[in-house]
């Protein structure tokens, strides 16, 4: 796969999507029904690219999950679309063509999709899932994902927005190893070896403490809160981490001020400020910057336009550093007003998150107060 089909190589399915452009010669058309990671997922980055450039797709139905009844679950989500092979001397007027997509995600049942698909074809509204979206419409966005769906305005903010990564600097946390070997529930270690507000690693090593705050993502909540975990940060358990199969990127970026999100979710992206003092794993992904731009970024990257933004480049729920690094921001000055804002619902979100006894800052039950 890697020698043959270098632009496919991540998925035997995407090999034979390339496969069968090839067999169908100029101006050949192949039909097919796939799994839809292809669309979206990174890592097909380079197949969408070739198809983009060497083939057109006229038209789709985006299947989603539970298009067959003899395949339950949500596992299996699929498409069926058709490539056309483009000679050289057309590309530049085909890349401009609509191809028609029909969105079909929503069925829970062969009956239902084949219903949607017919109400689809019959109306042709985008209010019915009829889309029409052409090859450069989606070279408009980073990494080319299919996202027919997004509306111009959405698209052409990729094109006067600044992404987030020239606001702020968003970094890889922990991964590779048996990171969760060194990591307890806050609650499980002792309250005199911790310490919650290190500025710097050489802060911990010249204390007898040990466990300091560790961000691995968790439930979806915006603007504060999920501090949950500590790590073993000692000099002997540091070295051991280090040299145990993890890797340890961004380690100058450690107990920095942060905005993160949860790498993986079950629906919205949620995005929320951290003090200083907190390590990170893959799972809570950070970035970082001036207060200024953390207050801006952590604004904007909860806002609808950004969600939509977001769930658009990242359809899986799997939001990963490159996707919200490219998030496009298109505005930052005269924001005053708006950081004010955002910092009261920080510090609303932070006493919401304090009142739990789960929070290692709680001190009185809400309600134990409000009955004095």
């Amino acid at each position: 796969m890697k020698d043959e089909y270098s632009d496919a190589k991540s998925d035997l399915f995407a090999g034979f999507i390339q496969r069968c452009t090839i067999l169908a010669g100029p101006r050949g058309t192949v039909a097919m029904i796939t799994m839809q990671s292809w669309m979206f997922l990174s890592s097909y980055e380079k197949l969408r690219a070739s198809l983009l450039t060497k083939q057109q797709i006229t038209s789709m139905l985006h299947l989603g999950a539970r298009a067959f009844d003899s395949i339950g679950g949500e596992v299996v989500s699929s498409t069926a679309f058709v490539l056309a092979n483009v000679p050289p001397e057309a590309r530049s007027s085909a890349r401009k063509r609509a191809g028609t997509f029909v969105r079909l995600v929503d069925g829970n049942s062969e009956a239902e999709k084949m219903a949607a698909l017919s109400t689809a074809l019959e109306a042709r509204a985008k209010e019915v899932g009829f889309y029409l979206a052409s090859d450069t419409d989606f070279t408009t966005i980073p990494g080319s994902p299919i996202v027919y769906w997004l509306s111009e305005k959405m698209r052409a903010a990729f094109n006067i927005g600044r992404p987030m990564s020239r606001i702020g600097s968003p970094k890889a946390g922990m991964h590779g190893g048996d990171v969760n070997r060194f990591a307890r529930r806050w609650y499980e270690v002792s309250e005199q070896r911790s310490i919650r507000d290190a500025a710097s690693a050489t802060e911990v090593h010249n204390t007898d403490r040990k466990w300091v705050g560790l961000n691995k993502g968790g439930a979806f909540r915006k603007w504060y809160g999920n501090q949950e975990y500590v790590l073993a940060f000692d000099i002997e358990n540091y070295e051991t981490l280090k040299v145990s199969g993890n890797k340890l990127p961004s380690r100058d970026f450690y107990f920095l001020p942060s905005v993160s999100w949860s790498k993986v979710s079950s629906g919205s992206p949620a995005f929320r400020m951290y003090p200083e003092g907190f390590v990170f794993d893959v799972a809570g992904t950070p970035v970082f910057g001036g207060e200024p731009d953390l207050l801006d970024i952590c604004a904007i990257a909860n806002s609808e336009p950004a969600r939509q933004l977001l769930e658009a480049m990242a359809p899986t729920l799997n939001f990963e550093i490159g996707q919200v690094a490219s998030l496009p921001i298109l505005s930052t000055e005269d924001l005053d007003e708006g950081r004010t804002r955002t910092k009261r619902l920080i510090a609303e979100s932070k006493a919401d998150w304090d009142s739990s006894e789960t929070s290692w800052s709680f001190r009185e039950n809400p309600l134990v107060a409000l009955a004095r």
